[in-house]
């Protein structure tokens, strides 16, 4: 459940604005409260997933200064999918929600 609750975080954060890998990790933690904490070996894959489903883009980017980072940015089948999965992602946590609630 986790694996896909990362991907769907992955394309909302690259869907405002693109990002390079150490922005999406460090505002995936942030905004997560530390609950996602992902390491390279976990981001780059499941990035790479998201590019070969033809959901993001990426492009390295060389600045005057420093080591070229490579950056994502959302397509717009990823919109798509992000909106579809977005939906049934909170039609689960509702149902979810109400079960639990009748276990307390």
């Amino acid at each position: 459940m986790k694996k896909g609750s990362v991907q769907l975080c992955l394309l909302a954060l690259v869907a405002k604005e693109q990002k390079y890998g150490f922005q999406i990790v460090k505002e995936l933690r942030e905004l997560s409260n530390g609950f996602f904490d992902l390491k390279e070996g976990t981001l780059y894959p499941a990035l790479r997933r998201l590019e070969e489903r033809g959901f993001v883009e990426s492009r390295w980017v060389e600045p005057e200064t420093g080591v070229p980072r490579k950056y994502y940015r959302i397509t717009d089948r990823g919109r798509r999918a992000l909106a579809e999965a977005t939906e049934v992602w909170d039609r689960m946590t509702a149902g979810t929600r109400r079960v639990l609630e009748g276990a307390r």
